[in-house]
């Protein structure tokens, strides 16, 4: 599969958790030290243990991280093991977070970097899928502000008056037989995903929504796409539907 949406943001992301990796690391070597003459006067067998047990973390955590890398940066698959992405999103993803807090970038742009990253992951599995296993997951803030229309039950009530982007997604939809969902909130996108059960999403969503979305439905595989906010956030907000078209293109398996 080869999707036409950037991944040009995901240097940063790996970047910071690259610091943080070496951080966490130099971190717990530390606390180790402190504690070793403790645990040797315990019993010097807990503390080669504890020695042990730690080497095995850092070789698990580096071989993980060398995965992920290889995967993000050639977007080709490299034996991802869900351990590796998951000890990316639960554990070096909030650490990356305050990590960029603290030198002072934008939390945004750690959000859009990590989705970029999530993307490679995507490109690089190289997988199919029937139309009934795939769901778009739309936010209700694509639809215009200003529309009495309500089709957050049902995208096909829309009147297709051209204001939003709505009407476009609701013909791929149609055109591609493709279940389509617009989510007001993630308690109904997460009740969505048990009712679709689908194998492979394609979701759009501002940075910080798309980075939860990706935390509460892993290990589902995500294809994010970051809409745009011409008014500001959640309203009236727009998003490349080509993108969109050309995803399910490549991954229906016909």
């Amino acid at each position: 599969m080869d999707f036409d949406i950037t991944t040009k943001g995901k240097e940063l992301f790996l970047t910071l958790t690259s610091i943080s990796l070496l951080l966490m690391m130099g971190i717990t070597t530390l606390l180790w030290w402190f504690v070793s003459p403790r645990l040797h006067e315990i019993n010097d067998l807990l503390a080669d243990f504890s020695l042990t047990a730690l080497r095995i973390f850092y070789i698990l955590l580096i071989f993980g991280t060398l995965l992920v890398y290889l995967t993000a940066f050639t977007e080709r698959n490299f034996l991802i093991a869900n351990f590796a992405v998951r000890m990316f999103i639960k554990i070096l993803y909030p650490i990356s977070e305050s990590l960029g807090k603290l030198v002072g970038i934008d939390k945004e742009k750690i959000q859009e970097s990590f989705v970029y990253v999530n993307n490679s992951f995507i490109k690089a599995l190289r997988k199919k899928f029937k139309a009934k296993e795939i769901l778009i997951l739309l936010p209700h803030c694509l639809q215009n502000n200003d529309c009495p229309i309500r089709i957050t039950n049902d995208i096909n009530n829309c009147i297709q008056c051209g204001k939003c982007d709505i009407q476009d997604l609701a013909k791929l939809s149609q055109k591609y037989k493709v279940a389509t969902a617009i989510a007001t909130g993630g308690t109904l996108a997460r009740r969505i995903i048990v009712e679709n059960k689908p194998k492979f999403i394609i979701a759009v969503a501002c940075p910080r929504d798309m980075v939860e979305g990706l935390k509460d439905v892993f290990p589902i595989p995500v294809y994010g796409v970051l809409n745009f906010r011409p008014n500001g956030p959640c309203i009236s907000t727009r998003v490349a539907v080509e993108i969109i078209d050309n995803a399910l293109k490549k991954l229906i398996n016909e």
